[in-house]
């Protein structure tokens, strides 16, 4: 494996807890009821304009607002985006030690860009990664395959010697487009994902050479 490539919300990163105070901050400016944060984190994963639609639909709320609350909730999530976001499982010692054997790492998501990297500078991942691709970064979101075949341009790899690991089905369907294999996260909404048992990831370094420990 030359390449690992990562989503980030849900899978390297549990950031529910801010998405929802956003989002919820959102809602209140509407005069909207709050809404669980478990049934937000059910709308994550396509970006935050179809989080909106989709919370939208769900709340009979009008259609014609949806790009202004995207943007008003955008603000809200852009002034406190880790708060109490926490990474999961081994991710703070796995990736160091995936880069240290010559893995080359990347983070494809439909977060955008500049928030994706201010979540992973927070949070002491930046650092490790060679490429972070956002859902500004290319014209395409997931599951689109261009965005994750852009991260693998920049980080010099091909499909075949690369790994992507996410935690819904939009990561899956990206991935296989893409010709890229991929691992699905045995946490969060990773474990609603149908996937074969050689595909499910219970811990990051799990993707490391047998020869090489983590931390």
């Amino acid at each position: 494996m030359k390449a690992a490539i990562f989503d980030l919300d849900g899978t390297l990163v549990d950031s529910a807890p801010d998405i929802a105070h956003a989002v919820n901050r959102m809602l209140a400016d509407r005069g909207a009821p709050a809404q669980e944060t478990a049934f937000i984190e059910t709308l994550v994963g396509e970006g935050a304009r179809m989080l909106v639609v989709k919370l939208h639909r769900a709340l009979g709320l009008p259609d014609a607002d949806v790009d202004r609350d995207t943007r008003i909730y955008l603000d809200y999530y852009a002034a406190r985006p880790v708060a109490d976001s926490t990474l999961y499982a081994d991710a703070a010692t796995a990736l160091p030690a995936l880069r240290a054997a010559g893995v080359r790492l990347g983070v494809c998501t439909n977060k955008p860009e500049a928030l994706a990297r201010q979540v992973l500078d927070r949070l002491g991942l930046l650092p490790h990664l060679s490429a972070v691709v956002g859902a500004d970064t290319t014209p395409h979101v997931k599951p689109d395959p261009r965005p994750l075949l852009h991260t693998l341009d920049l980080l010099g790899a091909a499909p075949g010697e690369t790994v992507y690991v996410g935690d819904t089905g939009i990561d899956l369907a990206c991935a296989r487009a893409a010709a890229v294999p991929c691992r699905i996260v045995d946490w969060g909404t990773g474990r609603a994902v149908p996937v074969e048992d050689s595909a499910r990831l219970r811990r990051f370094s799990d993707l490391l050479p047998a020869a090489v420990p983590a931390g």
